[in-house]
This record gives structure tokens, sequence and C-alpha cells, in this order.
């Protein structure tokens, strides 16, 4: 699921709501909202600057505390959907096991509920840039048509979460492409600028950019699908 201008959308006063329902009250929550409240933005261009305008959604982006204010902004997503979901920042996902008609059914109500969900908080879901993966071990599974504001979301063979390209068979040929492809350059562009340069420097510089590329998440990935 891809929230269209997820951190800009959360509305200050909603927000503020959430803290209190969550128990975030009395002087934190005053806090919390004048650390929201009064900000203002404008536009320099060639040194002319426009008249400012009152920012009264979004989450401050950089801060500390954006990221979980988000968070406690979308966290009763879940408790809307019968499917389990899973939040990560604004990544994300809705899934459950699909053993009969009624469990398509049950999905797209999901789905359905999300739409209110989204329409009670402010918040609005892409569709074109969500999209339905069916995992199964058959070779010839048939996709399923949901839709999310009567938009038909599509069907892939592959989806990238969290930096790993998940594939409907469960084989990861395609992340290990990727991370493999990604690494070589990233390893070029360490030859073309430490010609010259410690053996430390450079294993410190492979070990802190390359590496990592090699060993994220591979706990998922390797040794076998």
């Amino acid at each position: 699921m891809d929230f269209a201008k997820a951190f800009d959308k959360v509305n200050h006063s909603l927000l503020v709501h959430k803290l209190h329902h969550y128990g975030i009250r009395n002087s934190t929550n005053s806090w919390i909202a004048s650390f929201l409240h009064g900000r203002s933005q404008a536009v320099v261009v060639e040194g002319s600057r426009s008249t400012n305008i009152p920012v009264k959604s979004g989450v401050p982006q950089g801060s500390v505390l954006g990221p979980c204010l988000f968070l406690i902004y979308i966290n009763d997503l879940a408790a809307r959907v019968s499917s389990t979901t899973r939040l990560f920042a604004d990544d994300t996902i809705v899934y459950r096991l699909i053993a009969a008609a009624s469990d398509h059914a049950a999905l797209q109500s999901d789905l359905q509920r999300l739409e209110e969900w989204e329409s009670q908080w402010d918040m609005t879901f892409h569709p074109d840039k969500c999209s339905v993966l069916t995992v199964s071990k058959k070779k010839k599974t048939s996709a399923h048509q949901y839709t999310l504001h009567g938009h038909a979301l599509e069907n892939v063979t592959s989806a990238k979460y969290l930096g790993v390209t998940v594939q409907a068979d469960l084989k990861w040929d395609i992340h290990i492409d990727t991370i493999v492809k990604k690494a070589n350059q990233t390893l070029g562009f360490l030859r073309r600028n430490l010609k010259i340069g410690a053996v430390h420097t450079k294993e410190l510089a492979y070990k802190s950019l390359v590496r990592p590329l090699l060993e994220y998440a591979c706990t998922a990935w390797d040794p076998s699908s």
C-alpha cells in the first residue's frame, strides 16, 4: 500500500487528538501541539521570496519526533482490517492466506475499509503505486483482481519491500541480481576514486559502502529459497 505524500498529509489537529487517545496528554500533548503549530513556508527563486503560507499538516521531516508521530497517526489502520498488516514508516503491506473465494472477498472488503480510514483521517493511498503479489508454490496461479478507489490494482510477479525484492515463487534471483549490480557499481566508483590510498582506507570504504549492500537482510534470502 503506497501513501501519497505520506509525511506531508498528517493533519496536525487530528494527530493531537490521537496522541490524547493514546494517553499522551496534558503538558506533553501541549508541547507537541506547540511543536507542530505556527509553522509557515515560502518559496525563494532567484532572490525573490513568496508570501508565507501556514503549514497545517505534515510532520517535520528530518526531526527525531517526525517518524514516531507518523507511526502514531497511522497506528489504528490495522484495527480496521481483518487481514494482517505490517507498518514500517510509510511502507505498509496488507496480506492474508487465500484458501477460498471468501478470502478474496475479505481482502477486497479490507481495501474498502482502508478507503474509509483514509477519508476519515485525511490520508490518501496512491492506487497507481499499490500492487498485488500472489505468493504460491503452484506453477500457474490465476491472479485475482482487486480494486482501490475503483482503480484495478496491478498484479505483479515481484515487489520490493524494505529493500528486499520478493518474488511470487519465493526465489531470490531478481533480488540477488539487483544487489550484485548495485554493489559492482559502488565498487567501480571506489576503484576510480581510491586509486591512490592506503589499504586500510580502501578496506574501510569497502566494508562501509559495498559489503552492507550484499549482507542487508541476508537472513531472509540466504542461503536458499
